[in-house]
């Protein structure tokens, strides 16, 4: 059951998942997982993530709502701590920066599904 995550420091409600992405950058095409999704953007696990700051075009179908969402984003921190836990996980924050306004309502509709199958507000 998806469930947030993160600390109160962050402005918007983190909740995990796995939905498939693909991201580029200058040249580099790579596929792996968002694992956790806000309104304002993904954490995406990787062993090798890139620099802070890089900027990348990510692509990802949202789970039932079967709609292909296409964004830019910049990479705003890197590795993540599983919650409850100590264990670090690799990876990098994107803060998405390009969004068509559809994309965005479609992102938050989706994370509205989410909220409510969680039964609870983190």
């Amino acid at each position: 059951m998806p469930t947030k995550s993160g600390d109160d420091r962050r402005k918007d409600r983190r909740f995990d998942v796995k939905i498939k992405v693909d991201y580029s950058t200058k040249g580099m095409f790579v596929s792996n997982y968002v694992t956790n999704l806000s309104k304002g953007g993904v954490f995406i696990q990787t062993e090798d993530p890139l620099p802070l700051q890089s900027r990348i075009h990510l692509t990802f179908t949202l789970p039932e709502f079967n709609i292909t969402i296409k964004a830019k984003g910049k990479v705003t921190w890197t590795y993540d701590i599983k919650k409850g836990t100590s264990t670090i996980i690799p990876g990098m924050g994107i803060k998405l920066t390009d969004l068509t306004a559809k994309h965005k309502a479609l992102i938050e509709d989706y994370i509205g599904k989410l909220s409510t199958l969680s039964g609870t507000i983190h």
